[in-house]
């Protein structure tokens, strides 16, 4: 998968998210976005109060062990064990994830926090950023920089009983 991961795609994405959010992802990509405050604020501009709570941390929790804990300031989420799962980091990309999903995103589109947190697969992460693009696109966000596909719109389509008996009279292709 790392095969299809776009450098053209990342540029056009870092493009939109800065434009978008006003924030500077910084020269990497994966870990200017790895703690997941610019996504949870990009979130919260596509659709707002979409992400309630942004964990800005500076410290990986994740990294420091069990043994040592963050101030009782920083995050109530943080238990004893120290698991990785409650990191602020992995909190913010999971509050993301789900903010993407109320916004309307296919579930197929989504990607798993550890596909960035761990670089598991960036693909993905493209994929589904590039997918919430074209929602955003889709829902009439307005942005400097065209990215995305529009989703297109359901078109119903009504015919009355003398249409509907003239298409059976139709014969179709015969090969």
């Amino acid at each position: 998968l790392a095969q299809k991961y776009d450098p053209q795609k990342e540029a056009e994405l870092r493009m939109w998210i800065e434009n978008v959010t006003g924030k500077q992802i910084g020269p990497d990509f994966q870990k200017g976005l790895k703690d997941g405050v610019i996504l949870c604020e990009l979130m919260n501009k596509l659709q707002p109060n979409s992400v309630r709570k942004i964990n800005h941390s500076a410290q990986n929790w994740h990294q420091v062990g069990a043994a040592l804990l963050p101030p009782l300031c920083c995050s109530s989420a943080i238990t004893l064990q120290g698991s990785p799962s409650t990191s602020p980091q992995l909190e913010n990309l999971s509050n993301f994830i789900k903010a993407m999903a109320s916004y309307g995103m296919n579930p197929v589109d989504l990607f798993e926090a550890n596909d960035l947190f761990e670089s598991g697969n960036l693909t993905q992460v493209q994929v589904s950023l590039l997918a919430l693009a074209g929602m955003a696109k889709t829902k009439g966000l307005q942005s400097g920089v065209d990215i995305g596909v529009k989703y297109s719109e359901k078109q119903q389509r009504n015919f009355d009983e003398a249409k509907m008996k003239a298409g059976q009279c139709v014969i179709g292709l015969q090969v």
